[in-house]
């Protein structure tokens, strides 16, 4: 590299940086101050430092000439924007699961909307609120942090939320908000108002003061970003390789995916990575009125879910709503698809070879 075109590039870095920085504080509410030595803006600042990284790299491939500031600064924006949520997705799991559910319900409940901002970030409201309503003022925004808010907030974990249970939540909070506030606040709020909290350890050391010393104990399997990126792509290439699979086999592999302890997570991971919507997820599977039926017929529902099916109307929300209770044992997937238990076992094991031929040819 010419002494020219490295001060150049020095320079452009410079303020690629301010624009990195600034994208960061947005998202984070942090400093990201060198001399500020909590943890999450130690955090924050690594990820700084690995989207500029990133932007170098990407420089460095581009020849001469060709790489425009408004360019890099979109890019490394995006970046920042991405590391950023890869690392709460890693650090909050909690979290970014009541931000995918939230995500999911305003982008489908007719009375809500999500957006994007002037300033590129998710705006969230009422869906007549998009059309130029001022945002809400941070004033009632900090009222609904107070500890005596007045909102009735359902007394069960989000996981087990209905439609009506969010609707009436949000619609609360809305009516107090008065205007829009970004998708990360409102996340934030609902955290706050749900007491959703990580799941922490206790350390076997004390403090000083006699208290009992909370600490996460460190994660030594975390990815790195580039980790979870190729995680990202082999999901996605294993749901393409799901799609294409006969809908009795979708249904048999889906409703019940083999894996330890046959844990939610073997299914919530399409949606957590972002691979798949649950609408899609519910389009892939196509469950009709009938075989919703007889799940509801077959499933141990409290007096208050029975109560909940009656306002279903769309298949989706049938399917948010059945989400709750997957993995489906094999008996009710049987009645589902009209035929014998042994049946479902036997197509899951014939889905499960397929998805392993393909996913062969595309290492191939």
């Amino acid at each position: 590299m010419t002494p020219g075109r490295e001060a150049a590039t020095r320079l452009l870095m410079e303020q690629v940086g301010q624009t990195v920085r600034a994208a960061l504080r947005r998202k984070s509410g942090l400093t990201l101050a060198d001399d500020d030595a909590r943890a999450e803006n130690l955090d924050a600042l690594d990820v700084y430092q690995d989207t500029l990284t990133r932007v170098w790299e990407r420089l460095a491939n581009t020849p001469p000439g060709e790489a425009s500031i408004a360019d890099l600064k979109a890019y490394a924006t995006t970046v920042a924007n991405n590391l950023w949520s890869d690392y709460l997705r890693q650090r909050h799991p909690r979290r970014a699961s009541l931000k995918n559910r939230l995500r999911y319900f305003l982008s489908h409940a007719p009375d809500y909307a999500i957006w994007e901002g002037s300033d590129s970030s998710l705006q969230c409201g009422r869906r007549a609120w998009q059309y130029g309503t001022s945002p809400a003022d941070p004033a009632r925004i900090q009222k609904l942090r107070a500890p005596h808010s007045g909102l009735r907030v359902p007394p069960k974990s989000m996981e087990r939320f209905s439609v009506e249970d969010w609707n009436r939540l949000l619609s609360g909070m809305m009516d107090r908000l008065g205007g829009p506030v970004s998708l990360d606040v409102l996340v934030a709020l609902v955290a706050h108002l749900l007491a959703v909290k990580e799941d922490r350890v206790e350390s076997l050391d004390a403090e000083e003061n006699g208290e009992p010393a909370f600490r996460e104990l460190p994660d030594t399997e975390a990815r790195t970003p580039e980790q979870d990126t190729a995680l990202r792509d082999s999901v996605a290439e294993l749901w393409a390789a799901v799609t294409a699979l006969r809908p009795d086999y979708r249904c048999a592999y889906l409703l019940n995916i083999p894996g330890p302890g046959k844990s939610r997570g073997d299914i919530e991971v399409f949606v957590d990575l972002g691979v798949v919507r649950m609408l899609d997820m519910a389009a892939v599977l196509d469950l009709n009125d009938a075989q919703y039926a007889l799940a509801w017929e077959a499933l141990e529902l409290s007096p208050a879910e029975r109560a909940e099916i009656g306002s279903l109307s769309s298949r989706e929300d049938k399917f948010c709503f059945l989400w709750k209770h997957l993995p489906l044992p094999d008996a009710l997937i049987a009645r589902l698809l009209g035929i014998q238990q042994q049946q479902v076992i036997n197509r899951r094991t014939l889905a499960l070879r397929a998805l392993a031929r393909a996913l062969s040819r595309g290492e191939a």
